[in-house]
């Protein structure tokens, strides 16, 4: 037996960002009520809002709203990251990552899509 990877992995930001749509799971969003801003640097710059409200999700182009959770990265660390490539803390550490916010926001963010 042979373990795959599965093709959703993002490889761009645009990939993560539309993505989202997609590979979001409502049942694990349950309680989840959050505005978050998304801040991309280096090969690929974007800002995006992503809300979580009533286990529905919304993807915007642009800091929209009031943030309870800032996340600005390097968008290869990040893109890394998703893929397993790449350790959170380690980036955090270096600031490759950086949070403004309740890290368990973060894990609740994760939680809503897939592994």
């Amino acid at each position: 037996m042979k373990h795959v990877r599965g093709s959703l992995l993002p490889r761009t930001i645009e990939g993560f960002l539309s993505g989202m749509r997609y590979t979001f799971q409502r049942g694990q969003s349950e309680g989840l009520n959050a505005v978050f801003h998304f801040t991309f640097t280096g090969n690929e710059n974007r800002t995006a809002t992503c809300v979580v409200r009533d286990k529905t999700i919304r993807v915007a182009d642009g800091h929209e709203g009031t943030p309870n959770l800032r996340l600005t990265a390097d968008s290869q660390t990040w893109l890394g990251f998703l893929a397993k490539e790449r350790s959170l803390l380690w980036a955090l550490l270096r600031r490759k990552i950086r949070i403004k916010g309740s890290p368990r926001l973060l894990i609740a963010f994760g939680k809503c899509f897939p592994s």
